[in-house]
Order: C-alpha cells, then sequence, then structure tokens
C-alpha cells in the first residue's frame, strides 16, 4: 500500500496540536505524512517531523471588504489544496475540521473517485462541527473524541468509532493527589488562543483569595501576550507566587503540578483535565458554535469533578467557594479522583493508526 497520509487542519489550536500529535505518530510508523494548514492555524504547529503545506483560507467575518478578501482566499485556498493533493497523491486524509478544512476537503471528495483516496473525519468535540457534518457522506470513517453517537444522523451510526484525541507523546500521568503538594497550585489556561475573560476574571478571584489568606497558593497564568505587562504590574503588590506568561513549553509539567485549573473547555483542555485528574472550574466561550463548549464542560460537572461558570455572570464568590473546598476537603479530592478513574482513557494514536491503515 502506498502510506502517503494527508492530514487535514487549521483555524485553532484545538484543531492543529492533534494533527500534528497523530501526524507525529504516524511517521515512527514510517509513513510518509504531511499537514495541510492554513495561515492562521500554521501558528500552533511545533516541532513537526513532517513537510507542512501552508494555504489560504478564511472564516469570512468583517465588514464587506474583509468578506471578499476572505473569499477570495477560500478560492486560492482551493486551488492550492487541489494541487498539493494532485502531486502528493495521498491514500489516506484525515480532517480535523474547522473552516480552514473546508475546501481542502471539497477537493479531496472531487478527487476521491479518480485517486482512490479513503477519507476520515476526527471530530475534537462533544458537537459535531459544520465542515465534519457536510462531508459526513464522503468519509469512510467518523473518528470521535467523546461518545456523541447519540446525536449523529443513524445512516452514518456505521461508520463511527470512539477513539478519544491524539496526544503529544506517552505520558505516565501522576497517580498522587496533587492538593498534597507544597503549594496549592492554581493553572489558568485560556486555552491556545488565550483568553481576555478568563485573565481578567482570574485576576480580581487572586486579589480575593490573596486578600483573604486563607489558603496558601501559587498561580500560574496563561494569558493573551498584550495583556501581560498590564496584569504583571497589577499584581505586583501581591503577596501570592504568580507565574505569567502567553505560552508555557512545558505544559505537561504544569499540568501535573496543578492541583486546581480555571479554564476554557474546548476539546483539548477538556483531554488535558481528564489525562491529569485535575479538578476544574470551567468557563466555556459562549461563542463557541452550537454552544460546543458547553456541552464538552458538560462531561466533566457530569462526573462531579468540575464546575461551570457562566461568563454573562460574574460568579466569583462560587469559584472561590469551590477552591476552597478543594483546598480543604481531602475527601472530596478522593472522591474526585476516583471519579476521574471512571473516564476510560483511550490510547488514540493508536486506535486510529489501526482504524485507518486496516481500512480497505
Amino acid at each position: 500500500m502506498n502510506k502517503n497520509i494527508l492530514l487535514i487542519t487549521g483555524g485553532t489550536g484545538g484543531h492543529v496540536i492533534p494533527a500534528q500529535n497523530l501526524a507525529n505518530y504516524l511517521i515512527d510508523k514510517n509513513i510518509n505524512c504531511r499537514i495541510i494548514v492554513d495561515k492562521r492555524g500554521y501558528k500552533y504547529i511545533n516541532n513537526f517531523k513532517g513537510k507542512v503545506h501552508i494555504i489560504n483560507s478564511s472564516n469570512l467575518s468583517g465588514n464587506l471588504i474583509l468578506k471578499i478578501t476572505g473569499f477570495v482566499n477560500l478560492i486560492l485556498g482551493f486551488l492550492q489544496s487541489f494541487i498539493i493533493i494532485l502531486i502528493f497523491k495521498p491514500t489516506r486524509v484525515i480532517s480535523f475540521g474547522s473552516y480552514a478544512s473546508f475546501f481542502p476537503m471539497l477537493s479531496c471528495a472531487i478527487l476521491k473517485p479518480f485517486y482512490k483516496i479513503k477519507l476520515f473525519i476526527h471530530e475534537q468535540n462533544s458537537v459535531i462541527g459544520r465542515t465534519n457534518s457536510f462531508f459526513l457522506k464522503f468519509t469512510n470513517k467518523l473518528l470521535l473524541n467523546f461518545d456523541i453517537s447519540s446525536k449523529i444522523k443513524s445512516k452514518y451510526k456505521n461508520k463511527i468509532f470512539v477513539v478519544g484525541s491524539p496526544q503529544r507523546n506517552t505520558v505516565n500521568y501522576l497517580k498522587k493527589h496533587k492538593h498534597y503538594n507544597d503549594k496549592f497550585t492554581i493553572f489558568i489556561f485560556g486555552g491556545s488562543q488565550g483568553s481576555e475573560f478568563i485573565s481578567k476574571f482570574s485576576l480580581k478571584l487572586i486579589k480575593c483569595i490573596d486578600k483573604e489568606k486563607i489558603i496558601n497558593s501559587k498561580f500560574i497564568i496563561q494569558c493573551p501576550k498584550h495583556m501581560i505587562k498590564n496584569i504583571t504590574n497589577d499584581i505586583g503588590k501581591l503577596r501570592s507566587e504568580i507565574i505569567i506568561n502567553d505560552f508555557f513549553s512545558n505544559i505537561d509539567e504544569v499540568l501535573q503540578s496543578s492541583s486546581l485549573v480555571i479554564s476554557r473547555s474546548g476539546a483539548g483542555s477538556i483531554g488535558d483535565i481528564i489525562n491529569n485528574k485535575i479538578p476544574s472550574i470551567l468557563i466555556p466561550l459562549p461563542t463557541s458554535k452550537d454552544n460546543h463548549q458547553y456541552y464538552n464542560a458538560l462531561i466533566l460537572e457530569k462526573h462531579d469533578v468540575a464546575i461551570i461558570l457562566d461568563q454573562n455572570i460574574e460568579e466569583i464568590n462560587k469559584a472561590k467557594k469551590y477552591i476552597y473546598e478543594i483546598y480543604n476537603n481531602t475527601n472530596k479530592v478522593k472522591k474526585i479522583y476516583d471519579e476521574f478513574d471512571k473516564i476510560k482513557v483511550k490510547n488514540p494514536n493508536s486506535l486510529i493508526y489501526s482504524l485507518i491503515i486496516d481500512e480497505r
């Protein structure tokens, strides 16, 4: 079999990072694997072992001029991806969704009968995205991060496989209760793009906790780069230990040392929380398409390992109460760890590899 595999992704880190993780795994299996990504998504490519093709794309937002420019970029992206597929001749194509994947997938759908391309879709979220939904009829298999098969039309049931989200590497996740670290470490994480709201909300929360002096806490803040200076100046007089950056290259180490996470609820963040068994305060992005971040967060709330806050209501006291409860109640912490053990953690890279290679 010609082992040329193409991964299509773009837009946000939640789509790009899992694609890169899987691509590196496939390359380690001696498969010729490449990635198509848009210019926006390319910034999330880091330490990829293969070749990256960058194409034009757009989500058609903004005023009329920006929409016209965006439409031109989409057409260019379609032509670019069409040529890439003609030259590379992949036998397997895996799309990770987002608007940036639409025209590359359209190219694949057009060329599929001529090149016998097997198409696969990976859905990260608890609500299937619009691009992925559109191409379901053309795909051989639908690979899901979460079991959302009940939300998918019955005629596609035989295509569904729940595999989880491709991981960076094999990590020996800590089993100990991170609650008992020397300091109660709270990781404030706005996702791959950062979050102004979470950064501002958490700053108010930190000030309250610091003033009340109930817990010995350490805060690690990942926030948008343009906010770092102002936040640093604002927290200068606080007694708590605070580390702030727009990006942490040692994200696995940070997660494993965290006692609690305050985060958005993108699929990647939910996966990291599950793998590292961290109690969390989740603030879904209210503008996420089809409200998928809220439904992602529900997965953890239903297991009683997280609480959900409404961005439109400043729930500082609710967040503070939960933090103090986690800090003081060792029985609750133990119960949370037991609940995390009930959430099945798969080996996504290996599962996806077997599913796409064995496809006839």
